[in-house]
């Protein structure tokens, strides 16, 4: 039904009131480390439980909820400014989740094919293979939208929502978030414009918004589109027309060398005409608030649709296009997309093979996009292994109070981080084998500066075959295991990926019980004593590795390999005053723990 845009949705608020849907939110956010970053509140996720969502359920129900400023904080930007970013309460994360999930479910089935920013299955990836089908584009309309998440407007984005969403008590929630305002340095600001980043709500938010824009592309597409063919080159077909007679009288004569010169001529004739004003063509891709617009067509005709683009941003959305950085730029000219170099290739590819009539020879490509990793974010990468003019790579002493391993497995994140974004790109062996060069050299640096040895012997005690570099350590079963640094692209995945960062690292999380946390909490058991009274709260712990093992309860976490820990109220408060013992807890903790799971 909601696959229908006509279709409208009432009664979406009393829908707030399911225990399930709290609960798949709270699983979804509890893994984030920056649950574990207060709010204005000064409260985590720690010590959040079944208590908090009970309470937070009845405040909706009687209408006294109401959403906390977010904590304004400036990140750095790669291009040397700061991003704010807002960090509500996690009650106000928490809701945010389950409120996405409602949106979500009513319009990800309607949102455009074109939008891949902060969607299910979609990523920078799957825009980036979009941007690689757009073939023969001669033009491209680079857009940007002056501080989208700043400027978007509050009273248009609730109108948008209020075409499908007819709950007006939903609607006026989602208007708290919005103008609930921040805090920065301890003074509060009110929220006139803009979606806070960092916010939950903000990735759905945004795409309602600009599904607006979607909708609008689509119908430029549709009016733009024109001819089935291009027509065919007369040149082309002449120089065919005079190859066939030159192969009839080669085939009399025995003489080849005037079919064999028509033939390579054709290979530099394009065989349709590319100027063919009767054939038209638009496409478009866009993440996020970021788009690109391919033009088969005249420049004037891109201009004309910049034009159109920036009078509907205006109008429609009180957005304000960027006349500095909407940019019309030749296919032939390199253009910058979701961190690639985007340049249409010459077409001259020649595939050569047999065939039962001798040696065929034709052009496979014509006008494809070409990806390719920027030089500077290659030198950007590089200079923390190494001086990239002479490509040597240097030690790295903050990382030689780590286990070698550590080190180890920190280089190989580094580099699958970095490369494994720029796997779409047509120069990724050739550019890499420098930056792997680097790496891999400042990796037996810092290894030799530990061991207090050299470069070679580090080489050869890691060499295990050509080009393959291991490391030997033991699993905790006793097993011995071999860790490989990572020194080539044959060890990289090439192709797209459809996680949101464009992750490349392991996601261990599906491997485990999605509701396993959920389970535990709803078992209503202190996992410590055993009590089944009062409310459970559940402790948190940023990575297990800030555990050092000295309290028991520490100790149990690691053997489990657990960063929660649901607690009854007093033995969460005794934990934290350093006054929880062994002697509290009612019989073996790890087999109760297994029993809940």
């Amino acid at each position: 039904m909601a696959q229908k845009p006509t279709v409208q949705f009432d009664k979406l608020f009393p829908k707030l009131y399911n225990l399930e849907l709290w609960m798949m939110a709270y699983e979804k956010i509890a893994p984030n480390q920056g649950n574990l970053t207060p709010g204005v509140d000064g409260k985590t996720i720690d010590g959040a439980g079944l208590k908090l969502i009970q309470e937070m359920i009845t405040e909706l129900k009687t209408s006294v909820y109401v959403p906390k400023p977010a904590r304004r904080v400036h990140i750095p930007k790669a291009n040397g400014k700061q991003r704010p970013l807002g960090i509500p309460s996690f009650r106000d994360k928490l809701l945010q989740t389950v409120v996405q999930f409602i949106l979500e479910a009513i319009y990800e089935p309607t949102f455009s094919d074109a939008s891949h920013g902060f969607r299910p299955e979609r990523s920078c990836h799957t825009a980036l293979e979009e941007v690689k089908r757009m073939n023969g584009t001669r033009w491209w309309l680079e857009g940007d939208i002056k501080g989208f998440f700043d400027n978007l407007n509050h009273k248009t984005l609730l109108g948008i929502m209020g075409e499908r969403i007819t709950d007006q008590r939903f609607l006026h929630l989602i208007g708290q978030f919005l103008k609930a305002g921040y805090c920065e340095n301890w003074k509060y600001y009110k929220t006139y414009s803009g979606t806070p980043q960092g916010g939950n709500l903000s990735p759905v938010l945004s795409n309602i918004y600009l599904n607006k824009l979607d909708q609008m592309m689509a119908k430029e597409i549709a009016a733009f589109w024109k001819g089935k063919a291009r027509k065919k080159n007369r040149a082309y077909n002449s120089a065919s027309d005079r190859r066939r007679k030159a192969k009839k009288r080669a085939r009399i004569t025995g003489n080849w060398k005037e079919f064999k010169a028509l033939r390579k001529e054709m290979l530099n004739i394009p065989a349709t005409d590319p100027q063919d004003p009767t054939f038209r063509r638009l496409t478009y891709v866009r993440y996020a608030d970021d788009f690109l617009i391919g033009v088969i067509g005249s420049k004037a005709e891109a201009q004309e649709l910049k034009r159109r683009l920036k009078e509907y941003l205006e109008k429609e959305l009180q957005l304000e296009l960027s006349d500095e950085k909407t940019l019309i730029t030749n296919a032939k000219e390199r253009v910058r997309f979701l961190g690639y170099d985007i340049i249409r290739g010459d077409g001259k590819r020649i595939l050569r093979y047999p065939s039962k009539l001798g040696m065929c020879v034709k052009r496979t490509t014509s006008k494809q996009m070409v990806l390719l990793i920027p030089r500077e974010k290659c030198y950007a990468f590089a200079r923390k292994y190494g001086n990239p003019s002479k490509w040597n790579g240097t030690p790295r002493p903050e990382l030689l109070n780590l286990s070698e391993l550590e080190i180890l497995m920190m280089y190989n994140a580094e580099i699958r981080g970095f490369l494994g974004y720029y796997s779409l790109a047509d120069n990724l062996t050739s550019t890499a084998a420098g930056v792997l060069w680097l790496t891999s050299g400042s990796f037996y640096r810092t290894l030799a500066s530990k061991r207090k040895s050299t470069l070679y012997q580090v080489k050869k005690s890691m060499k295990r075959a050509p080009g393959r570099y291991t490391l030997m350590a033991q699993t905790k079963k006793g097993e011995t295991r071999e860790y490989e640094l990572v020194t080539s692209t044959k060890q990289l995945w090439r192709g797209k990926t459809q996680l949101l960062h464009a992750d490349r690292e392991p996601n261990t999380m599906m491997y485990r019980g999605r509701t396993e946390l959920g389970k535990r909490l709803l078992a209503h058991q202190c996992e410590w004593c055993g009590t089944e009274s009062g409310g459970m709260q559940v402790h948190h712990v940023r990575k297990l590795g800030n555990l050092k093992g000295k309290a028991i309860w520490e100790r149990h976490m690691i053997e489990r390999q657990r960063k929660t820990l649901v607690l009854c109220e007093k033995c969460h408060d005794d934990l934290h005053a350093g006054r929880l013992s062994e002697r509290t807890a009612k019989g073996k903790l790890e087999s109760r723990i297994r029993g809940n799971v």
